[in-house]
């Protein structure tokens, strides 16, 4: 039986306080296990350090990172558990799309307008 690929769309917060080194390898970790599992990866955004609307682990701030790729669930489950146990990701939130995003998120799109 194969598996059922679908759209996603995965937000990562990161740790401010963390290497960046650190963060990078993290992020190019997860994209191995995306491309590796037959996945694909249509968008990958760097929304850079953002303030926190209140304070996680006594964090007010957040690096954010999105990235937007078609997969399997058996990929979703193994993303979940790596990020699960990196104490460096602060929360991450993973959406079902409907489709494919390639375009601009609204984030970016205001960065490039300021």
């Amino acid at each position: 039986m194969e598996s059922i690929t679908r759209h996603y769309e995965l937000v990562l917060m990161f740790d401010i306080n963390q290497d960046e080194s650190m963060t990078a390898s993290t992020l190019d970790k997860y994209k191995s296990v995306i491309t590796e599992n037959s996945g694909s990866i249509y968008r990958f955004e760097d929304w850079g350090i953002m303030k926190l609307a209140y304070l996680i682990n006594k964090n007010n701030k957040a690096r954010y990172y999105l990235i937007n790729f078609e997969s399997n669930c058996k990929t979703i489950d193994e993303l979940t558990n790596l990020i699960k146990f990196n104490d460096n990701i602060i929360r991450h939130l993973f959406l079902i799309q409907d489709e494919k995003s390639t375009e601009p998120s609204v984030m970016m799109q205001s960065k490039e307008k300021a």
